[in-house]
C-alpha cells in the first residue's frame, strides 16, 4: 500500500507550484483586478506567508504532545480541498468585493493549514511504510540505510511528477478550470490515502519537551543574589563534566547558570518540584536559544527580501513573453535550492574537521546573506530594462527572469538551510523541528516587513504591473539588504570568534584529561617499580 502515499505528496507539489506559489497573478489578473490593485494582491499574497510562519510555529507546540501522523495528514489534506473548493468558487461565481476578499482570505488561511499540517508529518510517515514492508532478516543499520534510500527515490519520484501536474495546470486557460483540475487532483489522493487505511502502519508519535526557556530565566533572577560554584557538582543534573561555565561559554549569559545551582535549604527533587530548580540541560538550550537570538533577527529582513520575490517575480513573469513556462522558472529555483544545500552540506561534512563544522556554516550562512543583496540588484536592473522596453512599445521574454529566481534559491539554500543547520547542532536531534519552526518565524516576520512596506511605498505601485515602478521597490530593497548584510558580517565574526574558543576550551579539557592520564599511568609504573624492588 505504500504505492497509494505518493499520490499525496503529488499533488501538494502540484499545489504548490500551480496555485500557492502564482497566486499574485490570480488576484491581480482576476475579473476584480480594477478594484484588487496589485499592491492589494501583493499584500495579500504576503499575508499568507505570514500565516504559514505563524502556523509552523503553533504546529511545533502541538507536537509536543503525543500525536498521529495520520490523523494530521487526513485532516491536512481536507483543508487542502476546502481551500481549492473556495478558491474555485471565487473564480467560477460573481461576488462583492467584499465577500471575494472575505473568501480568498479564508482560502488563504485554509491553504496554509493544509502545508503546516501535512510538511513535517509526510516524510516520517512515508519512511514507517518502508520500514514495515522492509523487516526481513537484514540487519537494523542496514534497513534503516535502505529506507532512507527508498524515501528519497520516492519523493523525487513524486516531486517529478507533481512539477509536471503543475506544467499541465498553468497552461490551462482560465483559473477556473486550473482550480477545478488541483481540486479533482487533491481529492483523488485523499481518496487513496483513506483507501490504504486498513494496511497502513502508524505509529505515535511521542511527545517532545518544550523549551524551557521562561522557567529557566525566572529561576536564575530568582537566584541572582548566589554566588558561582565552586564545584560543578553543585549543577542539577550535570552532564557537562569537571566545568563551573555552562556552554555555550558566553559571558554576557553566565548568570543564567545560577537556575541549576542546588541550594541547601532542601533537597534537588523538591527544588525542582517547587520549579526553583532547572537541570543543566534546560539552561543549556535555553543560553542556546539567547545566543541565537541575533542570527535570527538578521533573517527578518531575508524573510522581507524572499517575500517580495516569491510575490512580484512571478507577477512580473506573467506579464511578459512565453508566460506559460513560468512553472519552470519555479521549478528551476527549487533545483537550485535543493542542489545547493546538498552540495554545501555534504562539502561541511566531508571536507571540513569536526571542530570547523559551525564555523563553516556561519560562513554559509553569510553567503546566502550576500546572495540577498545580488538578487535585489539584478530584480532592480532587469525591472528597469523592462520597462524601458515597454516605452518602446516591446516587451521581453521571461527567461531575464531567470538570474533573479536562481539567486532566490541560492539565498534559500545557502543562507536558511545553513542557519538551520547551525541552530540545530546547538540542540538534540529531537528538537530540531522547533529550531526550524523558530528560524521559520522569523523570516515570516520578514513578510509581516514586506506588507508595511508595500504600503510605506504605496506611491511605486499602480493599478497594474505596468504602470508601476517595482524597480524603485527593489532599489529600495537593495539598501536594506546591504545594510543586513553588513549586521550579519559583524554577527559572523561574533559567532565565529565565540564557537572557536568553545573548540579551543575542548582541546584545552581534552589535553588536561590526557596528561592527566600520562600522570596517572607513570605513577602506576612507579608503584609497580617500588613493588618489584620490594620483591
Amino acid at each position: 500500500m505504500i504505492i497509494l502515499i505518493p499520490g499525496l505528496l503529488i499533488s501538494r507539489k502540484l499545489v504548490d507550484l500551480a496555485i500557492v506559489g502564482v497566486l499574485i497573478t490570480y488576484f491581480s489578473n482576476s475579473e476584480y483586478s480594477k478594484v484588487f490593485t496589485l499592491q492589494k494582491a501583493a499584500i495579500f499574497t504576503s499575508i499568507q506567508d505570514v500565516i504559514l510562519a505563524t502556523l509552523t510555529v503553533v504546529a511545533a507546540w502541538i507536537s509536543c504532545y503525543a500525536i498521529r501522523p495520520l490523523r494530521i495528514l487526513i485532516f491536512s489534506t481536507v483543508s487542502y480541498i476546502l481551500a481549492l473548493g473556495l478558491l474555485f468558487c471565487t473564480a467560477s461565481r460573481e461576488f462583492s468585493e467584499t465577500k471575494f476578499e472575505l473568501l480568498n482570505m479564508i482560502g488563504i488561511i485554509l491553504l496554509a493549514v493544509g502545508e503546516v499540517g501535512a510538511a513535517p508529518l509526510l516524510g516520517p510517515f512515508l519512511a514507517d511504510q518502508l520500514r514495515e514492508h522492509g523487516k526481513g532478516g537484514r540487519t537494523e543499520n542496514s534497513n534503516e540505510d535502505q529506507v532512507m534510500a527508498q524515501k528519497r527515490v520516492w519523493w523525487r519520484f513524486a516531486w517529478c511528477c507533481g512539477a509536471a501536474a503543475a506544467f499541465y495546470a498553468n497552461n490551462i486557460k482560465t483559473w477556473k478550470k486550473t482550480f477545478m483540475f488541483t481540486l479533482l487532483f487533491m481529492g483523488g489522493s485523499l481518496i487513496l490515502l483513506l483507501l490504504g487505511i486498513p494496511f497502513y502502519h502508524s505509529r505515535q508519535i511521542p511527545p517532545i519537551d518544550r523549551f524551557a526557556i521562561i522557567r529557566v530565566i525566572k529561576t536564575s533572577l530568582k537566584k541572582k543574589h548566589l554566588n558561582y560554584p565552586l564545584s560543578p557538582e553543585l549543577f542539577f543534573s550535570n552532564d557537562e563534566g569537571n566545568v563551573l561555565h555552562l556552554s555555550p561559554r558566553i559571558k554576557l549569559l553566565r548568570w543564567i547558570d545560577k537556575a541549576a545551582i542546588i541550594e541547601t535549604s532542601s533537597t534537588s527533587n523538591e527544588q525542582e518540584e517547587a520549579g526553583t530548580l532547572c537541570t543543566v540541560a534546560q539552561v543549556r538550550e535555553s543560553k542556546s536559544l539567547l545566543k541565537l537570538l541575533p542570527l535570527w533577527s538578521s533573517f527578518i529582513v531575508f524573510g522581507l527580501v524572499l517575500s517580495a520575490g516569491n510575490t512580484f517575480f512571478p507577477g512580473q513573469g506573467a506579464n511578459m513573453i512565453s508566460e506559460r513556462y513560468l512553472i519552470f522558472l519555479r521549478t528551476f529555483k527549487g533545483i537550485i535550492r535543493a542542489t545547493i544545500s546538498y552540495l554545501s552540506k555534504n562539502l561541511i561534512s566531508n571536507f571540513v574537521p569536526k571542530t570547523k563544522k559551525r564555523q563553516a556554516q556561519v560562513l554559509r550562512t553569510f553567503i546566502g546573506m550576500v546572495m540577498t543583496t545580488v538578487c535585489c540588484v539584478v530584480a532592480w536592473q532587469v525591472e528597469v530594462r523592462r520597462l524601458e522596453k515597454l516605452k518602446q512599445l516591446e516587451n521581453m521574454s521571461m527567461f531575464w527572469l531567470v538570474p533573479q529566481f536562481c539567486l532566490l534559491g541560492l539565498m534559500e539554500g545557502l543562507a536558511w538551510y545553513g542557519c538551520d543547520e547551525y541552530s540545530s547542532s546547538h540542540f538534540p536531534e529531537r528538537m530540531e523541528y522547533h529550531v526550524s519552526a523558530i528560524s521559520y518565524f522569523f523570516v515570516g516576520i520578514g513578510s509581516i516587513f514586506n506588507i508595511f512596506f508595500i504600503l510605506a511605498n504605496k506611491g511605486d505601485f499602480a493599478e497594474t504591473l505596468d504602470d508601476s515602478r517595482l524597480d524603485k521597490y527593489y532599489k529600495s530593497l537593495t539598501v536594506i539588504s546591504a545594510v543586513n548584510v553588513c549586521f550579519n558580517l559583524l554577527l559572523s565574526i561574533l559567532y565565529i570568534g565565540s564557537d572557536q574558543s568553545v573548540d579551543n576550551e575542548g582541546l584545552q579539557a581534552n589535553n588536561t584529561i590526557g596528561s592527566d592520564q600520562i600522570v596517572d599511568n607513570e605513577g602506576l609504573q612507579t608503584n609497580d617499580t617500588t613493588d618489584a624492588d620490594a620483591i
